[in-house]
C-alpha cells in the first residue's frame, strides 16, 4: 500500500525542538535507514511510510515527530545522500590535499553516487512523478544536487580567498563554475544510465580518467597552471 503524500502531514502533537536522547537518536538513524531503502528501491510514489515505520520498529507518531511527513523524511534522506558525496570534501580544511586532488575525490564521489543502479531507478521514478508533483521534483533537487552545487561554489570561494585558486574569470562566479564542473563529471554517463545504457567503464579505475581529465579542463579554464 502506498501513501498519499498530500495526505501524509504530521499530527498535531504540539512538540517542540528539543534534544533528543541517545535511543530517540538511533530510532531517528534507524527509520532513515529503512526510509532509504524503501525509497531508492521502490521510488517515492509507491514507498510506503507506514511500512517503514513498521520495519524501523517505532512507532508512526515517532517517524512523524522527526519528520513531519513523506516530504520530510524523503528531504532528510536527500540531504544525508548529498552528505555522503560532500563527505570527502571535509577534510579540506586541514590543507593536506591540493586543490585539484580534493576535486578529483569529490567527482569519484559524486559519480559513485549518481551512477549507483538504485539511485538512477530513483531518478527515474522523480522524473515521472515530478510531472504530477512539480514540488517533490524541487524537493529532490534543493537538497541533492543542488545542496551539492552550492557547497562545491562555497569550497571554490574559500580557495579562491585562500589563494589557492584565481580571483578572476570563474573565481568571480563560484556557483557558475561548480555547475560547470558537475556538469562535466555527470555528462555523458549519467544521461546514458538513465536511459538504460549504463557505461561500460564505471568500475573507479576506469572512471578515475574521466574524471581526472574533468577537473584538469577546469582548473584550466580557471586559469591555474
Amino acid at each position: 500500500m502506498t501513501d498519499s503524500p498530500s495526505s501524509e502531514t504530521a499530527p498535531d502533537s504540539g512538540s517542540t525542538t528539543t534534544r533528543a536522547s541517545p535511543r530517540g537518536e538511533a530510532r531517528r538513524k534507524r527509520q532513515l535507514e529503512v526510509a532509504r531503502e524503501h525509497f531508492l528501491e521502490h521510488g517515492f510514489a509507491a514507498t510506503s511510510i507506514n511500512e517503514i515505520a513498521r520495519q524501523a520498529g517505532g512507532s508512526l507518531a515517532t517517524l512523524y515527530r522527526n519528520f513531519g511527513n513523506k516530504d520530510g523524511l524523503f528531504l532528510a534522506v536527500m540531504q544525508q545522500e548529498a552528505q555522503t558525496v560532500w563527505s570527502v570534501m571535509d577534510h579540506e580544511a586541514n590543507e593536506t590535499r591540493s586543490v585539484e586532488e580534493a576535486l578529483e575525490d569529490f567527482g569519484m564521489a559524486m559519480l559513485a553516487l549518481a551512477l549507483a543502479p538504485e539511485l538512477i531507478r530513483l531518478f527515474r521514478g522523480l522524473a515521472f512523478e515530478s510531472g504530477r508533483n512539480p514540488q517533490l521534483g524541487k524537493l529532490f533537487l534543493d537538497n541533492g544536487p543542488k545542496l551539492t552545487r552550492q557547497r562545491l561554489a562555497g569550497y571554490l570561494s574559500r580557495q579562491v580567498a585562500r589563494g589557492h585558486l584565481p580571483s578572476t574569470g570563474l573565481g568571480q562566479e563560484p556557483l557558475a563554475a561548480a555547475n560547470l564542473l558537475t556538469g562535466m563529471l555527470l555528462n555523458p554517463l549519467h544521461v546514458d544510465a538513465l536511459l538504460g545504457c549504463p557505461p561500460d567503464t564505471a568500475s573507479p579505475e576506469q572512471l578515475r580518467p574521466h574524471v581526472r581529465r574533468c577537473v584538469r579542463v577546469f582548473l584550466a579554464g580557471f586559469g591555474t597552471s
